[in-house]
């Protein structure tokens, strides 16, 4: 293999020095949340821990020199994104100080390798440990974030129906209007632009207590303090989007046909997206999969499944009916005016909701 020349070597111990205080920066702030917030000693004891391992393994690493440290000419150290400068929560300042500790080790492992394959390893442990610290950090809070109840009306502010002017707007609107759950899809679009957006979102979501998922990216879910996630098939693995989420995050997928179905880690989800289940104008590229397929699912999986692809006022009952616990929507709700749009569904889920009550009541007497 070849051996790193000086100069290269030089950027891999900059980038190490650098992610290592990341980290160690990370870690620091959730101890105090762990400490002064949850008066957890033996949690804040093992954050502890886990930050002198990270130094201690960096001196392993580097040989314990810092003369390639260049703070001045580090053309990174100016820059920051909208979402470092908003929490809403102590909840949301451990999730972003998690996930910037969990990412730095991600980098740590990455480029230790080329130093020594095995101290690598040791930093690949690491942060396997702190994504289960994560998750026993959100249980000891009860910060389990819940799908809403069936049947739900699940929003999806999709940036290319809505331009970024508008996010401020559409969002209130989905806010104001009755949406349970919204979850936020950018393709095509920056980083920098997905966290301006997701910041915007969040800040008027969680004044409801409305769960904000982002799709395709669980990395950016957690760092903007989002409450989930949603995968398709060619996504990163759920199992992995669960590990970085622990037992607070929602996770979900989509399937497509019933075969995708049986290959889908089901244990590891919070719902099932089925579909697209009528014609859609967001994805004609797919075939429509029908009613029958919600029936089907339903009798497949113990968690709620929601109905997206091709739903509008014409057919939205008959797919309650045939037993979808949230109804996804894009155009119906973005097209047109947002929140009336909303409460018109919102009344059609109130009214089977209200039936539902009495039609239980009645059965008890």
């Amino acid at each position: 293999m070849k051996r790193l020349t000086e100069e290269e070597k030089r950027v891999v111990y900059r980038i190490l020095d650098a992610n290592a205080n990341r980290c160690a920066e990370g870690l620091r702030v959730v101890e105090e949340v762990a400490r002064f917030g949850m008066n957890d000693e033996g949690l804040h004891q093992r954050m502890k821990e886990i930050r002198h391992l990270v130094r201690s393994g960096m001196e392993i690493l580097t040989g314990g020199s810092f003369h390639f440290r260049d703070s001045e000419g580090d053309v990174g150290r100016s820059l920051s994104t909208v979402s470092e400068q908003y929490r809403g929560s102590l909840e949301s300042v451990a999730r972003a100080n998690f996930a910037r500790a969990e990412e730095a080790l991600r980098v740590i492992e990455e480029f230790g390798k080329l130093i020594d394959p095995q101290v690598s390893g040791n930093f690949k442990n690491l942060r396997f440990e702190l994504y289960m610290l994560e998750k026993s950090f959100y249980e000891a809070e009860d910060h389990r974030v819940k799908l809403p109840p069936s049947p739900f009306l699940y929003a999806i502010l999709d940036r290319t129906v809505v331009t970024k002017s508008n996010v401020a707007t559409v969002s209130e609107d989905l806010v104001q209007g009755g949406a349970d759950l919204i979850q936020y899809r950018a393709k095509g679009c920056s980083y920098d632009e997905m966290r301006s957006d997701l910041t915007v979102v969040l800040a008027r979501a969680v004044k409801r207590s409305i769960p904000v998922i982002v799709n395709d990216d669980p990395e950016l879910s957690a760092e903007v303090g989002a409450h989930g996630v949603h995968l398709g098939r060619d996504d990163p693995d759920p199992r992995e989007a669960r590990a970085m989420f622990g037992g607070v995050g929602i996770i979900g997928i989509t399937v497509h046909s019933l075969d995708e179905l049986e290959r889908a880690p089901l244990g590891t989800v919070d719902y099932v997206a089925v579909g697209s289940i009528f014609s859609s104008s967001t994805k004609p590229e797919v075939k429509p999969m029908g009613l029958h397929a919600i029936e089907e699912v339903k009798k497949s999986v113990s968690v709620p499944v929601v109905a997206i692809g091709g739903i509008d006022l014409s057919n939205v009952n008959l797919v309650l009916d045939a037993g979808a616990d949230g109804i996804a929507l894009i155009s119906a709700l973005l097209r047109g005016d947002v929140r009336k749009n909303c409460f018109t569904y919102r009344e059609i889920i109130d009214r089977r909701l209200k039936e539902s009550r009495g039609s239980d009541e009645r059965g008890g007497e």
